[in-house]
């Protein structure tokens, strides 16, 4: 689909955060690990740690983001990609490491209960990893203030052309958020322009939540994990969840 096709490309065009990826490779170590990155993209982190020595594999829902992943590990044996719902799909067992990076604690596609889905993550990483294995997490945590969506605001996450001179712009709507849930509500609109076509506009319902660290922490510790680094951000700052665009990056054991 033109769409799709269009948002792996920019994405892995735009999203470099050479920061993030520098930090897991810090982080995890130069002894050579199994690892596991869950929701892998376009391989931007997976292709990394296989550069780095490790034997890695990743998997996504996304097929076109897995169109760019197997592109970017092609030059590596020890990387692979494939195609998994993490949710309903079965993780594999014995890592020593398994990543959970790039928000994806924020950005779970599920049927269920969002929390519910969150805190599965984390039980299935606890269920493929050896004992004395890690879990890499990162995620946005700080305290949102209430937002009506009385009074919207857009913003223009990505926008350029890809391979194929497709042109896009994708779009975060605001909607609701409620400070006692932490669920958001709002949208995602995509604006395609194929070459030498008309522009389309497809705009989609989402529905995020906001764990909050006191939340995370029990869902580590009820399957198992000690966590042995704790960090705010790619600075290795103290969290603070008080500061609007704070992030818990965690290093957990498996006992």
């Amino acid at each position: 689909m033109c769409k799709d096709h269009w948002y792996a490309y920019i994405y892995e065009q735009q999203v470099i955060q050479a920061d993030e990826v520098e930090f897991i490779l810090d982080t995890v170590g130069s002894t050579p690990n199994r690892i596991l990155e869950v929701a892998c993209g376009g391989g931007r982190i997976l292709a990394q740690l296989a550069k780095a020595g490790h034997l890695v594999t990743g998997f996504d829902a996304d097929k076109a983001m897995l169109e760019r992943c197997e592109i970017k590990i092609k030059p590596f044996s020890n990387a692979s990609c494939h195609y998994a719902d993490a949710i309903t799909g079965d993780w594999g067992n014995d890592f020593d490491v398994i990543v959970l990076a790039g928000n994806i604690l924020l950005n779970i596609v599920s049927d269920i209960d969002y929390s519910q889905a969150q805190a599965l993550f984390i039980k299935k990483a606890s269920k493929a990893l050896k004992t004395g294995g890690h879990l890499y997490l990162d995620f946005d945590c700080y305290n949102r203030p209430a937002e009506s969506s009385d009074h919207k605001w857009e913003w223009v996450c990505f926008e350029g052309t890809d391979d194929k001179g497709t042109y896009g712009k994708y779009i975060v709507v605001s909607g609701d958020y409620t400070a006692d849930t932490r669920i958001d509500r709002s949208s995602r609109r995509y604006e395609i322009t194929p070459v030498c076509g008309k522009t389309e506009i497809f705009e989609a319902p989402c529905v995020k939540h906001f764990p909050t660290l006191s939340q995370v922490h029990t869902w580590l510790s009820d399957v198992g994990f000690v966590i042995e680094h704790e960090y705010g951000g790619y600075e290795r700052q103290t969290v603070n969840e008080a500061i609007i665009g704070n992030r818990a990056i965690i290093w957990a054991r498996k006992t």
